[in-house]
């Protein structure tokens, strides 16, 4: 199907989004300034340091990655001998599997040191406000496409998909406050703002929780649920210290380079890549 012909089908949901995108734009200002009026303690060197980050994020996601992540999705769509046909309950329902496999993306994201080089950015803030969810590494998309292949084998066409990714990003946008507290019996069903913190929190019993996009109920299946029960620690559990952009982006993938380095085995190469974060070579344990 010609992609400007599938752009004007879907125009009645696009141009929600677009929308939507932009008010959620609004809001992060006006929290901003509302702490700037207020005169609330914050750290806007990360606040800053976020709307930089966020800027070339979306330049590269609107252009070079966009085309990559679509063509990506594009190639393996031909290897399906389905093509589901795009209304509002196929959208709906790629969006429901979307949101399964952001689960594991996300997952995988915390515990394979490859993917945490990216999605350590987002993690980085010592701070946490609306702003945070700008805060997005310059190599994402060009990665994290390759989670939602299966759609494209399952027939789901490629723009199909990236709308419902866009979707699953951008509801995630309003759970990055602290000025939203518990939302009672939503808080076992949604994502929101007070599992969001938890999931930011570098508090030993908040780690590698609540992974979830839309829907917390994968969380509640595999165990990985956490409710906010003691006051969030922001950041990394060992901070980068710098509010350099370029630095932020860089810091894990050196970090890869510099234990690869300092590996003795070929096991040890490989985990430098590819094990949990927390893993280091034994040279480095013994430094």
């Amino acid at each position: 199907m010609n992609i400007e012909i599938l752009e004007s089908q879907l125009n009645w949901l696009l141009r929600p989004i677009e929308q939507f995108a932009g008010l959620m734009i609004i809001f992060i200002i006006v929290e901003v300034v509302i702490d700037l009026v207020a005169q609330k303690r914050r750290d806007y060197k990360e606040t800053a340091t976020n709307f930089v980050i966020g800027t070339v994020y979306e330049i590269l996601s609107s252009t070079v990655a966009g085309i990559v992540m679509f063509i990506g999705l594009s190639l393996f769509t031909v290897f399906s001998p389905f093509s589901i046909p795009i209304n509002p309950w196929m959208i709906l329902l790629a969006l429901l599997i979307a949101d399964f496999l952001y689960y594991w993306q996300h997952t995988a994201e915390h515990r394979i040191r490859l993917f945490w080089a990216h999605h350590s950015v987002h993690h980085s803030s010592t701070d946490f406000n609306l702003s945070v969810a700008l805060r997005l590494a310059w190599t994402e998309d060009f990665i994290a496409w390759i989670f939602y292949i299966s759609l494209a084998l399952m027939g789901f066409h490629p723009l199909v998909i990236l709308i419902a990714v866009q979707i699953l990003g951008l509801y995630q946008v309003w759970i990055h406050t602290q000025k939203i507290g518990c939302l009672g019996f939503l808080d076992r069903i949604l994502n929101t703002p007070s599992l969001h913190r938890v999931h930011h929190g570098s508090n030993p019993r908040y780690i590698d929780k609540n992974y979830g996009a839309i829907l917390c109920i994968w969380d509640q299946l595999f165990g990985t649920y956490e409710a906010e029960t003691e006051k969030v620690i922001y950041g990394l559990t060992d901070n980068i210290g710098t509010h350099n952009p370029l630095k932020v982006n860089a810091f894990e993938y050196w970090k890869i380079i510099t234990y690869i380095q300092k590996s003795h085995t070929v096991a040890e190469v490989l985990k430098s890549i590819f094990a949990p974060p927390e893993w280091q070579p034994r040279s480095v344990k013994c430094d």
